[in-house]
């Protein structure tokens, strides 16, 4: 074969590979974290270190907890400080710029939460609060929680960090009083244990990353990134993410597939459509549950069961 054709060829390969591998990278998502402090950094996930990328906006006096919404590109935070009397808020965050909009205030003085988590196959904002370890449902328009169950979560300070599952439809939590990994069930908010993290102390927060299906935790004693084994809770070092209180953690996907398709009628969670569902949005109707509000009028009323049920009939993707 003629030696620049040769040449050519496997140039073209290399190319083709490089952009390939680039494409590849590019296509994974990133992982922010914030500090008590104000600073946002990204995470690499592949060692722990941490990266400055600017601050939360200073209308958020201490952020803590972040969420990513994949259908929509909104990540959402929250403030855990207020001057008394003063309602703490959900806070949706421009990543880019580090400026934070208020959405609204919680409703509830005594809520202090440290973590946020959107159900991605719902849409659903979910927090715990320290008060109290409760469960609470927020309106991601108005920023209202209501309270849906208490985990159970013991100990001097039972501070949760949530992670969503989105590939097996499972909500986690991490309970920073027991240093354990606990299972979340949605509709009653109760929380069962999975196992201890043996190791880690004091979790600054936890993240599903959807493109390789490995949840992942920041420790803000020891400062450190780490996997989680979601079968036994066990918890594998990765790497120091440097000195510092790393209290927000999510990763934002760039990857489609990795996002799944919107399913409110799957209104138990259980990755499927079924009759069942049905039962629980009555059980959830005359509860005057706010996730019944499924045609999103701002109250609980009979075209909600109406809207409801046509929306079943029709499935989901």
């Amino acid at each position: 074969m003629n030696i620049c054709r040769t040449l050519a060829i496997t140039s073209a390969v290399c190319a083709f590979a490089s952009f390939a591998v680039a494409r590849a990278a590019h296509a994974q998502g990133t992982a922010y974290a914030c500090e008590s402090n104000r600073s946002l950094y990204t995470i690499n996930l592949a060692t722990g270190a941490k990266t400055s990328i600017g601050v939360v906006g200073s209308n958020v006096s201490v952020p803590a907890a972040l969420t990513y919404d994949c259908v929509t590109g909104i990540t959402y935070t929250s403030n855990t400080f207020t001057n008394v009397g003063v309602f703490k808020q959900l806070y949706t965050l421009n990543m880019a710029t580090g400026a934070a909009t208020a959405v609204g205030p919680y409703g509830d003085l005594a809520i202090f939460t440290h973590t946020l988590q959107i159900n991605t196959r719902t849409g659903h904002l979910y927090a715990i609060s320290h008060h109290n370890s409760g469960l609470y449902f927020v309106n991601k328009s108005t920023g209202a929680a209501t309270l849906i169950g208490l985990t159970g979560f013991t100990g001097t300070f039972p501070f949760a960090s949530m992670g969503y599952d989105s590939t097996h439809n499972v909500m986690y939590a991490v309970n920073a009083a027991t240093d354990s990994l606990y299972r979340v069930n949605l509709l009653t908010g109760a929380a069962t244990l999975v196992g201890p993290l043996n190791g880690p102390i004091n979790c600054g927060d936890i993240t599903y990353n959807a493109d390789n299906q490995i949840m992942y935790m920041v420790d803000n004693d020891n400062d450190i990134l780490y996997t989680i084994n979601l079968t036994t809770g066990q918890a594998t070092p990765i790497g120091p993410t440097g000195v510092g209180n790393l209290i927000g953690f999510t990763y934002n996907s760039n990857t489609p597939a990795s996002c799944p398709a919107r399913c409110p009628v799957d209104y138990n969670s259980s990755g499927t459509v079924s009759v069942q569902d049905i039962f629980d949005f009555l059980g959830g109707w005359f509860a005057a549950d706010p996730r019944a509000d499924f045609d999103n009028a701002g109250g609980i009323s009979v075209q909600d069961i109406f809207a409801f049920l046509s929306a079943w009939f029709a499935g989901c993707p």
